[in-house]
């Protein structure tokens, strides 16, 4: 028989081939353990993060077109031969038309279908949580984009590596909760419309990537593959993280019951999150060149990434982790006699005290890094000379808000819809 092969993008290896045959085997049983000692038995059944693209070319049957992955839309297989052994395949019946499903359709199948098998309850994270019963520090509290670039190149392929497509433009996401589709549809605007259809450098979000949305799972899973993303923790981020490892009192909240599909390489993930990101201004410097209209971002500042604030006037090793996931207001602490010139603040709770005039963080922080966070979608966008919050509460039914640097371009979409009352 004469062999044919259509290649829509790239060779497929025999690994894809295995890979789609996994997919595609009847289901089998497994037990595992949770954190509480009780025994899940589990069915494995094929994964539906895939989208399989069936029907027949032009001359003949084809075994298979193409398998998208629905979380980054990229092709899986994306050449097959038709000289494929079937015996060794299960047969289906299909139409020769193609067969798909919208990726909406495949994410509300992958929150419902998608199994726990994968989670072991073993990794070295929750060892620490069943040991001290709180959620482990990451390996880098605060960390520096320059590094985790560089340690993404040294994993990556250089003859497939995202750098030579493009810019050195940086965009930083705020708040998503979940909306996976807006997600998506920002990081596409940004990049059509405002780097010339080039990669950006990095993407980083401002952190509460989950919680209150629906797609909460489905947007941890995709950010964690894509290439040269990056996030820092959120206080939503941190108690879906602790139901993750077993916390009865978030567990017993409805809010969490999405928490049951993370793998263990969702939480892993997760946990190791900073909670801040440092952007050099070397990183900047390039793309500043082109820019020098802009005096803010040519001043030569690093940019700090972090998900509600900082206390000014306190080095951010000495930054609370409080502070750090939560913070919206300060409270002015009178100047002592011997320091006069500078103003110290507190973190504010919220109480009845009439004699406390607290302030938004953002008027008391006069950089000099520029700090972009999020977390305060009351507030919406909040533009100051060093500090922009990114929160314009999409997860609301308002609108999903990035920033572009150097040059501090902000670009946003709408909701699709109200998916939480504020």
């Amino acid at each position: 028989m004469m062999r044919r092969t259509y290649q829509t993008f790239t060779n497929v290896s025999r690994t894809h081939h295995r890979r789609l045959h996994r997919e595609l085997v009847p289901s089998t049983s497994t037990a595992s353990t949770t954190p509480n000692g009780g025994s899940n038995t589990n069915t494995m059944r094929p994964s539906l993060s895939s989208m399989l693209l069936i029907g027949t070319t032009i001359g003949g049957s084809c075994y298979c077109l193409a398998v998208l992955d629905n979380r980054q839309h990229k092709p899986l297989v994306t050449s097959i031969n038709t000289d494929v052994n079937w015996k060794h395949h299960h047969r289906t019946t299909l139409p020769t038309a193609l067969l798909a499903t919208s990726a909406k359709n495949l994410a509300d199948d992958e929150l419902h279908n998608k199994q726990s098998t994968s989670r072991t309850f073993s990794t070295r994270a929750d060892a620490y949580f069943q040991e001290h019963k709180k959620i482990p520090l990451p390996p880098i509290i605060h960390d520096n984009l320059g590094r985790m670039l560089s340690d993404d190149e040294k994993i990556v392929n250089p003859l497939n590596s995202a750098n030579s497509k493009c810019t050195d433009k940086i965009l930083l996401i705020g708040d998503i909760h979940g909306c996976l589709d807006e997600l998506k549809a920002l990081v596409s605007k940004a990049t059509d419309e405002h780097n010339n259809g080039k990669q950006f450098k990095a993407i980083v979000l401002v952190g509460d990537l989950c919680n209150k949305g629906p797609y909460s799972a489905q947007v941890i899973e995709y950010v964690r593959h894509q290439l040269h993303w990056y996030a820092v923790r959120g206080n939503h981020d941190d108690r879906a993280l602790a139901a993750a490892f077993g916390d009865e009192t978030c567990l017993a909240k409805p809010k969490y019951d999405w928490v049951k599909v993370l793998t263990d390489e969702d939480v892993v993930w997760m946990a190791n999150l900073p909670y801040t990101i440092r952007i050099p201004k070397g990183l900047l410097m390039e793309e500043t060149e082109q820019h020098m209209n802009n005096t803010s971002m040519s001043s030569g500042h690093d940019v700090i990434v972090v998900h509600a604030g900082l206390i000014p006037n306190v080095d951010l090793e000495e930054q609370k982790l409080k502070t750090m996931l939560t913070v919206r207001d300060l409270i002015p602490i009178p100047r002592r006699e011997d320091d006069s010139t500078t103003q110290h603040y507190k973190y504010y709770k919220n109480s009845s005290n009439a004699d406390e005039s607290p302030i938004p963080w953002v008027a008391a922080w006069h950089g000099p890094e520029l700090i972009v966070f999020g977390h305060d979608a009351k507030r919406g966008i909040q533009l100051e000379e060093f500090a922009i919050g990114l929160d314009s509460g999409c997860v609301y039914g308002k609108k999903l808000t990035g920033l572009i640097l150097p040059e501090k371009k902000l670009v946003s979409v709408d909701a699709m819809e109200v998916y939480c009352p504020i």
